[in-house]
């Protein structure tokens, strides 16, 4: 029981520290400063908890299989939203012949809130 509240805070909190920076690239569109890498391994490593959650629930002797899984999967869906704006940014700014800051700095630099400059 206590192994199972604690996969459920550290899942919780993963989510937590993803989010921050999905609500700015959503607000902003700036992807300039996510490291690619870093968000595909993050990414994969979340699929692989929710297939281990996954595992879990089906394993009836093993507790937390579900939290586990739900948990992890919501920070794929956070992980993949994130990823999908920075391939889309990086796909423009190839087209455009020019850096992903170079384009980003043209194309949304002008919408951006006042308070985040």
């Amino acid at each position: 029981m206590a192994t199972t509240v604690i996969m459920i805070i550290g899942a919780v909190f993963i989510g937590i520290f993803s989010l921050p920076n999905l609500i700015n690239v959503l607000k902003t569109k700036n992807t300039v400063g996510i490291n690619l890498p870093m968000y595909i391994i993050f990414t994969f490593a979340c699929i692989m908890f929710s297939v281990y959650g996954l595992g879990m629930t089906i394993d009836k002797n093993i507790s937390g299989g579900l939290p586990t899984m739900v948990s992890n999967l919501f920070c794929v869906a956070i992980a993949i939203t994130t990823l999908i704006i920075k391939f889309k940014n990086l796909s423009r700014a190839k087209k455009a012949g020019m850096t992903e800051l170079r384009y980003w700095e043209i194309n949304h630099r002008k919408s951006e809130p006042e308070g985040d400059k």
